[in-house]
């Protein structure tokens, strides 16, 4: 059923090939864009190699479940329970209550390999971003402990049965990528994160190691296949971004690339171009440090972002991959190989022990910092103001809940109406988060009898624009909702329509030190495709004019909110840091002029419609900016505690908000 499973040098030098885009993505370095493409990398690597243990064992009668477990604790727990205490002190030291909060949360999660799970209940729109997660990257680990617990039972079924496992394995490999094709225009999120649609790119190496597919002896067939699926991994690293629908198809060439270089590979064959590439001694010693530097190098990019906020230079990005590789060299040297070396002297029962000792410190550890993120551990003055920003925080999850929403009939899903019960609603407030992050405030800082009522309509990252997509989903979720909101407004009783959003992310993608933005707009003409800058202004302009003069053809008056400023760093982290290195700080401001042609290019654009089109402006930086100096905090004479003004990097808190009242003024109470 299987080859004999003899050592492969090009499959380590092949995992180099998966870790190299991986670190190079994440320290920042835009060539390798589609870095990530790495872990599916490693998922077929590890399908391969471990179905041919297994396969060759229970062929010879010689599997045992209980040793195959104990052989991936072995593998895989020492180094990462080693990493998960040492990024717990770091945390302790680094991380404040909210993040504390999460991290533990994510320890608790990643020791008992079901991070994958908890990450996709977590994704969405408010929370904490990517980049500040110190054990994201341990999602993989969980898919692929997950895919161990039901695949040896599935080959020891068949055994028993009698049955050949590889038409059960190309049935659960084929529903499993039908469902990844399905889900990643549906939800993405959960396409992304669990083991039903991931486990087909483990099953691709398990075919190979079941001989699921003809060996090639041609040898110029090999060499033509084997820099075919070089290319099929090096096109995606260089061309995939953030805005590439995944898994689903786009996952499918990195995975296939990596099945044709183990395919035309093997001990028994002369080996490819390829195959001497991955087989030099340098490239196989990466291989061989890769599960280290897979662990070590997320968690030191997350925690040297919480220390310094801006988001490294060049010189910054080599010195973090540079710290990478030391400390996972010295990982893989002082505690992968002795650990191995030392449990074979161990019998199965201390393993165990072991290892639950271990997992349950660190869920223990987790458990501490879940529940209480430790505020006690900074000064009184700025223990206060941490638990306003968590109060803050965690209020926008629901928006309507807090400012007090009803549902009404005849109001698209997720509508709601906030102010004077009873009453026919007079304005219409519609848009992405950014709704939230305004209205809770503004409405707050109004007198509760002359708030009225008010038809909300917010979808987190959708802007109110219609017949328009999002370039990073495959979903139609956000354009089916501004057409039916869109509908809705047309006959509704409204007479005022408020249209907010975080326009520049729009045309110019996430905001970035200086410039404009990463040049990745998340508006697309059709879904999950990218348009260029003067395009997307081009359909921007297009399709926000279209949608404002349906709404002043039907009667309404349109205003449009431009953006708050967005900035490169987390506010809230920003002033805690400044805040604990001078606790008498009364006012932080940034000085945002090195990126103002953001801004200037939305303005320039509404300036542009506004000669074509009826609609007044409200311009926010009004309410928070001198010139290109924003105020992200303030406290006033004779206050112990102060305000933050953003509750992230781009969102307004209920005091930012509440600061920009007199501007809707006449607009919103």
């Amino acid at each position: 059923m299987t080859r004999a499973m003899q050592y492969r040098a090009d499959i380590d030098g092949l995992r180099s090939l998966a870790i190299v885009p991986i670190v190079l993505f994440h320290a920042g370095f835009s060539l390798f864009s589609g870095g990530f493409v790495g872990v599916d990398i490693f998922f077929v690597i590890s399908g391969y190699l471990i179905t041919s243990i297994i396969a060759k064992e229970i062929g010879g009668g010689q599997f045992d479940l209980w040793r195959f477990y104990e052989r991936r604790i072995r593998r895989i727990f020492p180094a990462l329970i080693v990493m998960l205490l040492v990024c717990s002190v770091a945390g302790w030291v680094l991380l404040f209550p909210l993040d504390l909060q999460a991290f533990g949360e994510s320890l608790v999660a990643s020791t008992g390999f079901v991070a994958n799970i908890s990450f996709w209940l977590k994704s969405g729109y408010f929370d904490t971003s990517s980049d500040l997660k110190p054990l994201l990257h341990t999602w993989s680990l969980a898919v692929e402990e997950q895919f161990y617990l039901f695949f040896p039972l599935v080959l020891m079924l068949a055994n028993r049965k009698n049955r050949d496992p590889r038409l059960i394995v190309w049935i659960i490999l084929l529903l499993s990528f039908a469902l990844s094709l399905f889900g990643v225009s549906r939800n993405p999120d959960a396409t992304f994160y669990l083991i039903p649609t991931r486990a087909w790119e483990l099953l691709i190496g398990s075919v190979l190691a079941l001989n699921a597919v003809p060996a090639i002896k041609n040898h110029t067939v090999r060499e033509m296949l084997a820099a075919l699926g070089l290319g099929l991994i090096l096109v995606p690293v260089l061309v995939y971004n953030s805005q590439t629908p995944f898994p689903g198809l786009s996952a499918l060439w990195p995975c296939l690339g990596t099945a044709l270089i183990i395919w035309t590979g093997g001990t028994q064959l002369s080996p490819t171009r390829v195959a001497r590439l991955l087989m030099l001694r340098p490239v196989v010693l990466i291989g061989l440090m890769s599960y280290s530097l897979y662990l070590w190098h997320w968690p030191i990019m997350v925690f040297s972002h919480h220390w310094m906020l801006d988001k490294p230079d060049l010189a910054g990005k080599l010195l973090l991959v540079l710290a990478s590789v030391l400390v996972a060299y010295a990982s893989f040297e002082l505690v992968e190989k002795p650990a191995r070396r030392h449990a074979l002297g161990l019998s199965r029962i201390k393993i165990f022990g072991l290892a639950g000792g271990a997992a349950l410190l660190c869920i223990g550890i987790g458990g501490l910092f879940w529940h209480n993120g430790f505020v006690s551990r900074y000064p009184a003055a700025l223990q206060s103001l941490l638990r306003i920003h968590e109060q803050q925080t965690k209020g926008f999850i629901g928006l309507q809940a807090t400012v007090g929403g009803q549902k009404r009939e005849g109001l698209p899903d997720g509508g709601f109406v906030v102010g004077a019960a009873g009453q026919q609603p007079q304005i219409a407030v519609w848009g992405d988060s950014h709704v939230g992050a305004i209205l809770n405030g503004v409405v707050g800082a109004a007198q509760p009898d002359k708030v009225p009522a008010i038809s909300v309509f917010a979808l987190g990252g959708c802007r109110p624009v219609a017949d328009v997509y999002l370039a990073y989903e495959a979903s139609t979720a956000c354009h089916d909702h501004n057409q039916a909101v869109l509908a809705y407004l047309l006959k509704g009783p409204e007479r005022k329509v408020v249209l907010v959003s975080r326009w520049p992310i729009a045309l110019f993608g996430d905001v970035r030190a200086t410039g404009k933005g990463d040049g990745l707009g998340s508006l697309a003409l059709r879904p999950a495709t990218s348009l260029d800058e003067a395009q997307a202004i081009g359909a921007f302009s297009l399709h926000l004019g279209r949608t404002i003069d349906a709404l002043t053809q039907a009667g309404k008056e349109v205003v449009v909110v431009e953006t708050i400023i967005d900035l490169p760093q987390d506010v809230p982290h920003l002033v805690f840091k400044t805040l604990l290195h001078d606790p008498a700080t009364a006012q932080i401001s940034k000085d945002i002029s090195a990126y103002r042609e953001r801004f200037l290019g939305v303005e320039q654009v509404f300036d542009r419609m506004q000669a074509r089109h009826r609609f007044e402006r409200i311009r926010l930086r009004d309410g928070l900016c001198e010139q290109w100096q924003c105020l992200l905090y303030r406290r006033e004479t004779g206050q112990k505690t102060g305000q933050v003004l953003y509750t992230d990097n781009n969102h307004l808190s209920t005091s930012g908000s509440a600061l920009l009242a007199p501007l809707f003024r006449g607009v919103l109470p």
